[in-house]
Order: structure tokens, then C-alpha cells, then sequence
């Protein structure tokens, strides 16, 4: 849920960026992730573990594994953009790493709506849950920011503009995401 997937225009320090990349429905999910995040972190005894991923598939970052084991993580909740991309390719390998995976209806959109109807089909047969909700006592919530850097694939392929780089505006996760998450007291 980065600037760049979910505004067209957006506002950092000052200056004015476009997003290139923008989910059509991305702005659609912002409000119900984060009364996701708020109740989630209203336990008070919830750690947010961020790590960045350069590439849809979030186990390219090796340490995405050794946290999950560490912590004794085996099921997973997910959310955020999009359907037949990260959504799709992250369910995959949870589920294939033998992780209970579930996607929170409503909180995730594609940026084609037959796409993310296949994709969420195919996840279906695979094992993954389509959930309305989450239960009470999750104890981590795990963010997986887009940072990718110049030599990442979709950098280089051009896909992607410069100012969605790691430690750029399009790179940062929206404004109410991030707010709700550092906001805890």
C-alpha cells in the first residue's frame, strides 16, 4: 500500500508526484486496513515487524523466513494491492511454505477486475481462506513495504519510476497505513 499503487496524485514534503502504478481501487481498501491495523493494535502487546521486499514475491528477503520461524508464525492474515500480483504471489508461497493463508475480503483490490477474480479463484483452489475478518488475538503484524533499489528487476526493466526507490515518496505506505501504525501508544 505504497503512494505510488494508490494515488494518481499525492503530496510529499512539499512537492507534488504522480503515481504511475495506481490500482484503480486502491484508495477503497486504505479505511478498512486500517480499522484492521486499530484493532489489531488495540491489545497493546502486538509488534509490527516491517520488512522490505524489491519484488512481488516478499521471500526474496531472506529474512522474511528467520523472523516467521523465530516468532512461530504459521498462519497469515493478508492484505493490500493487488490481487493478481503480490496478493496472488505472496498467498502462493505462504501457502506452499505450509503456512494456514488467508486474504481479508475487502481489503484487497486488483488492478483488473478479471485478473483478480482468477487470481482470487486460484488461490481458492489452492487452499487459501477468503475471510471477512480477523481474529482477536493476532500478536504480529507483519508490513511488507515496496523498496526497491536500482538493481531490482522492475527498476531496471523501466517498469517502475525512480520515485517509487527505496527511501522515495512512491516507496512510502500511505499516509493513514502508516499513521495508524506508528500512531500506538
Amino acid at each position: 500500500m505504497t503512494n505510488d499503487l494508490v494515488f494518481e496524485k499525492y503530496e510529499h514534503e512539499g512537492r507534488e508526484y504522480e503515481g504511475t502504478l495506481v490500482a484503480p481501487l486502491g484508495k477503497t481498501i486504505i479505511d478498512p486496513i486500517v480499522e484492521l491495523v486499530n484493532k489489531v493494535l488495540s491489545r497493546r502487546n502486538t509488534a509490527v515487524l516491517r520488512l522490505s521486499k524489491d519484488h512481488y514475491n516478499a521471500f526474496t528477503n531472506p529474512r522474511l523466513e528467520l523472523e516467521l520461524a523465530e516468532l512461530g508464525i504459521d498462519e497469515v492474515f493478508i492484505t493490500g494491492l493487488v490481487d493478481e500480483v503480490c496478493i496472488y504471489h505472496n498467498s502462493l508461497v505462504f501457502l506452499e511454505r505450509g503456512f494456514r493463508t488467508s486474504v481479508v475480503k475487502g481489503c484487497t483490490v486488483p488492478f483488473e477486475e478479471e485478473k483478480g477474480k482468477t487470481a482470487i479463484a486460484e488461490l481458492k483452489a489452492c487452499g487459501a481462506k477468503m475471510v471477512d475478518d480477523i481474529p482477536e488475538d493476532i500478536d504480529v503484524i507483519l508490513l511488507l513495504e515496496d523498496e526497491h533499489d536500482e538493481n531490482s528487476e522492475e527498476i531496471k526493466s523501466g517498469s517502475w519510476p525512480p520515485h517509487s526507490m527505496k527511501g522515495t515518496p512512491g516507496a512510502l505506505t500511505v499516509k493513514p497505513i502508516r499513521d495508524a501504525l506508528e500512531g500506538r501508544k
